[in-house]
């Protein structure tokens, strides 16, 4: 038997989210697919071959995406690449040159020790990212979570990774959303490891280390130092918790100015942490 309860970081779904997820798995099943990107009516294409972990980050995206994107939306996919920024992950604008720390993080080093990201923030995965955050979309957390799981692995040594720490949201802001989209983005991450032969800690998720101990009005239309000054001690860690000499991962689903990753990143350096990561779905420029 199903039961619901109010969770604590977005564990547990809630009655709101759980109702949103039944409508929209309803109409799914007898309404043809619609992309999140241009709206139009398509025709899911046939699979493409291969294991998507292990195509180009384009052909990735639309193999994860196929049943959302039409294939129009979903070859205007742009990943991040080199050279980028070796710190914040900024892509450069010109293909040519190595990895380097940017102009602004030589000016003021991010708190974090360096971020990554799956594409730029625009066109169909800024579409995708507004639809499962904003529009209630949630089936779209397991395409974007693979996604974000094959660009850990190029990335990073998963086994280099002590917690996986999504960015949480205030309790008032859970209420009203139903869910935390970077902790939904996270959550099949355990099934995905055992499935790649990784075994790792049942608290590999820690979505209880941080806490957002005050509600911050929204980060958009905010410069950079409006951000920091809206974010400035918004996180916490969580009573109890313990990350001492601990190396950890914090999930998001956009990095903009980097306040909100800096701000996290602040409270768990604070707390013990060995050094923190950052992975996000999206890079804006």
């Amino acid at each position: 038997m199903f039961r619901l309860r109010r969770g604590h970081g977005g564990t547990a779904l809630t009655l709101k989210a759980f109702l949103r997820r039944m409508a929209e798995t309803g109409l799914e099943a007898i309404l043809p697919a619609v992309c999140c990107g241009c709206g139009r009516i398509f025709k899911i294409p046939r699979p493409l071959s291969g294991h998507p972990g292990e195509a180009a980050p384009a052909d990735r995206f639309r193999s994860l995406m196929a049943a959302h994107l039409c294939p129009a939306c979903g070859r205007q996919f742009d990943a991040v690449g080199s050279p980028m920024c070796s710190l914040c992950g900024l892509p450069f604008a010109s293909p040519h040159g190595m990895d380097h720390v940017c102009g602004t993080c030589r000016q003021r080093p991010p708190t974090f020790h360096a971020a990554r990201a799956a594409g730029l923030y625009q066109g169909p995965l800024r579409a995708a990212i507004h639809q499962h955050k904003y529009m209630g979309r949630e089936r779209l957390a397991d395409p974007l979570g693979r996604l974000l799981w094959a660009v850990l692995g190029c990335c990073w040594d998963i086994t280099g990774i002590d917690r996986v720490v999504p960015v949480p949201l205030h309790p008032s802001r859970m209420r009203s959303r139903g869910f935390n989209q970077a902790h939904a983005l996270v959550r099949r991450w355990p099934k995905l490891a055992k499935a790649q032969g990784h075994t790792l800690p049942v608290d590999w998720i820690a979505h209880r280390v941080l806490v957002r101990r005050r509600a911050t009005r929204s980060q958009t239309g905010l410069r950079r130092d409006q951000r920091a000054a809206n974010l400035y001690d918004a996180f916490t860690l969580d009573a109890g918790s313990r990350i001492e000499g601990q190396r950890v991962l914090l999930v998001d689903d956009v990095l903009t100015t980097g306040a909100t990753a800096d701000a996290c990143a602040r409270a768990l350096l604070r707390g013990g942490a060995a050094c923190v990561r950052v992975l996000t779905l999206a890079r804006a420029v």
